[in-house]
């Protein structure tokens, strides 16, 4: 047995290189049953001469294996499995290569990563009671919302004394990766509190299965689980490799920890060692978020320029509407980005982006570089500009979508970004608010997999896109985080968490978005002095009495330290904020450029839980921890109690940060008490705790 640790990671491997514990002890002796399977879930069938060979993972068998790489080969030798692992501060990190060794086509009907011996002492107890299992649903609007789960809830169970087919699925079938799920899973111990956490890195539509892993009528279980794309028996998943030709699944990662913060606070490290390929954005204000909704006019963008650059905001970003005559409505022009002059009255549009230069500001723009509308020049393409379906160009959600395999349309979408660049842009809000369904037309591939390869394409774009443009500052959006993996981090600087309009939501958005990226990769919208939706198409809502329902600036409070969790994104109607209001804009943002050193090597605390987006009722605290400090953010919401206990362990001081008006804070035992008397208020401590 080969025996490795790493932080509080157990793990050890069999003599044929396989991982059958991974735990938080070092002793796995008392455990009932280990995974015993291939490190890989693997189904391909090869033509070879005109026969038809199958395989599986158990015609399998390991060839060599060095401290990272194990290598297997089927029994016939036509197949090969590279499994490349590595450990890094308690995270097992693994993705699997198949090279087509025979002489015939193969065509690949599944390839996942696999973990098993996830083990949770379940000998003497009942297996579904002992776990929980942990998963990340999403909304638009309402993102990041933890759910722990019975896994019976999602279809684990052993019906007979024979070994157990079923299994619970975690997917995306589409490029919107984080939709409806995030491709984080999550094991809880619930009588010792050990977690386990699995986060996959698609690279388009993916699939996580969660098993048992129980033997034949032995009491007690451990589980597994395997990600990949998907499988052709449950999702149509279908590759054909040439002779020699290789296809690597996406990678997945793995770790322990005694709680949920110490499984984040492990893969944060390996996030920020492996994914992180770009320091942290600037602080931007963008127009459109309950601000300008894309309505640009000269007159109206100059006011908020210079309320931004009074607030300490680092740039300004041109939302929707950059692009379009001011009379034209909706998302059309997509696809030709040429700035409309006309827009901005006396100015044209470079000397609009000259302006904001010329206060030491970073000019941004919007822009959805994937799609066009049916009203753009760009949609007279030729067909094979475009994904098709069955021969037909998609359409959905009032878009076309740009086919990443033509060579043209990369380099005529570079020339864009060229001309962009050309004119002082260095920072870009690339937006997806759509996307092609669940699959594509691809050659050598069925629509299932050829959406993964089309998403593949895209990836390769944004890597040419950083190369040529390295200062070039990138935000990634996808109508707020549909598409926020872990993944799309490595080409962009930045997250969009959410397109979430009432700011008193954020909160719980927040707690759910940092379980899965860094807190200095997450943008939060703060936007005090808001123009709602329903009041987008004019002024006429900026009256006295608005003005004054804000005169008491908790509504501006909870916006920025919604904000002082991650990085800012600043927006609003701050340019009639009255001046009470705008100091308190002023020093939240110079609060956030003083502490982003300290989150940018932080990791989150949940002391009350991750909050419910539709719990109202409930305070919402959330922390990032370094060392002994810990930066806190407590919120009420609706409910009628005013003082919540925060159990944060022994404590040594506490300090109000923000917004300094004497909030109530009490140590107490373990924890502190708030009080917050208002509903909707909010308050950023400074806590330093004795470990």
């Amino acid at each position: 047995m080969q025996y490795l640790k790493s932080g509080s990671l157990f793990a050890e491997k069999d003599e044929e290189g396989r991982f059958v514990y991974i735990g938080t002890k070092p002793d796995h002796a008392p455990l009932p049953a280990y995974c015993r399977e291939q490190p890989f879930a693997i189904d391909y069938a090869i033509n070879e001469r005109g026969e038809e060979i199958y395989g599986a993972g158990e015609n399998f068998s390991l060839r060599e294996s060095s401290e990272k790489i194990s290598v297997y080969t089927s029994q016939d030798e036509r197949a090969e499995v590279k499994v490349l692992q590595k450990i890094y501060r308690g995270v097992l990190s693994q993705k699997v290569t198949l090279t087509n060794r025979s002489g015939g086509k193969l065509c690949l009907k599944q390839l996942y990563n696999q973990f098993g011996g996830i083990a949770t002492d379940c000998i003497s107890d009942n297996y579904l009671t002992r776990a929980e299992i942990g998963v990340v649903r999403g909304e638009w609007g309402g993102e990041g919302q933890l759910h722990w789960e019975s896994p019976e809830t999602l279809g684990l169970f052993r019906a007979t004394g024979h070994n157990t087919r079923c299994t619970g699925e975690i997917c995306s079938p589409a490029s919107y990766t984080t939709r409806k799920y995030s491709p984080l899973v999550f094991f809880r111990d619930t009588k010792t509190g050990c977690v386990w956490a699995v986060q996959h890195l698609p690279e388009g539509p993916y699939c996580m299965e969660i098993g048992l892993t129980d033997a034949e009528r032995v009491e007690g279980s451990a589980y597994k689980i395997a990600c990949g794309a998907g499988s052709s028996e449950k999702h149509g998943f279908r590759l054909y490799l040439a002779p020699r030709k290789s296809y690597t699944c996406a990678e997945t990662l793995i770790t322990c920890a005694p709680s949920l913060e110490g499984a984040i606070e492990n893969l944060n490290a390996y996030r920020r060692r492996y994914l992180k390929k770009h320091p942290r954005a600037p602080l931007m204000f963008n127009d459109y978020m309950n601000s300008l909704w894309g309505n640009l006019r000269e007159d109206s963008c100059l006011s908020l320029l210079g309320a931004a650059q009074a607030a300490g905001a680092e740039g300004y970003c041109f939302d929707d509407g950059w692009y379009r005559a001011a009379d034209v409505n909706g998302s059309t022009h997509l696809g030709d980005w040429i700035p409309c002059d006309e827009r901005f009255g006396s100015r044209t549009f470079a000397e609009m982006i000259e302006e904001i230069r010329n206060r030491g500001m970073i000019a941004g723009l919007w822009t959805e570089l994937e799609v066009c509308s049916p009203l753009s020049d760009a949609a007279k393409f030729p067909k094979s500009y475009f994904l098709t379906n069955e021969g037909e160009r998609i359409f959905r959600c009032g878009r076309y979508y740009f086919n990443f395999a033509n060579k043209q349309v990369r380099e005529y979408l570079m020339d864009r970004l060229r001309r962009i660049y050309a004119m002082g842009i260095r920072y870009i809000k690339n937006d997806y608010n759509g996307h092609p369904g669940c699959g594509v037309d691809w050659r050598g591939a069925s629509p299932y997999a050829g959406l993964e390869q089309h998403c593949r394409a895209v990836q390769s774009f944004y890597r040419a896109v950083r190369k040529e443009f390295p200062d070039l500052i990138m935000e990634n959006c996808a109508s707020g985080a549909m598409r926020a993996d872990g993944h799309m981090m490595e080409n962009f600087d930045t997250q969009s968490i959410s397109d979430c309009e009432e700011y008193d939501k954020m909160p719980s958005i927040i707690n759910g978005a940092e379980l899965c990226l860094l807190p200095e990769q997450i943008s939060v919208w703060a936007y005090p002095y808001p123009r709602v939706f329903w009041e987008m198409n004019g002024d006429d809502y900026l009256t006295p009495a608005y003005i004054s329902e804000r005169s008491d600036g908790e509504e501006t409070i909870f916006n920025m330290i919604n904000g002082m969790m991650g990085n800012m994104l600043l927006s609003g109607k701050i340019d009639v904020a009255d001046e009470e209001n705008f100091q308190l804009i002023r020093r939240g943002v110079a609060l956030l450029k003083e502490w982003r050193p300290f989150v940018d090597n932080a990791s989150p605390i949940y002391p009350l839980g991750c909050a419910r987006l539709t719990d109202r009722n409930s305070f919402v605290a959330h922390g990032l921890k370094r060392g002994k400090t810990v930066l806190l953010a407590v919120w009420r919401r609706e409910g009628q109690e005013s003082r919540v206990f925060v159990p944060l362990g022994k404590i040594t001081a506490v300090r109000e940060l923000y917004p300094c008006r004497d909030r109530i804070t009490e140590k107490s035992g373990d924890g502190i008490f708030v009080t917050l008397p208002k509903r909707n208020q909010a308050v950023l401590l400074e806590v330093t705790v004795r470990s």
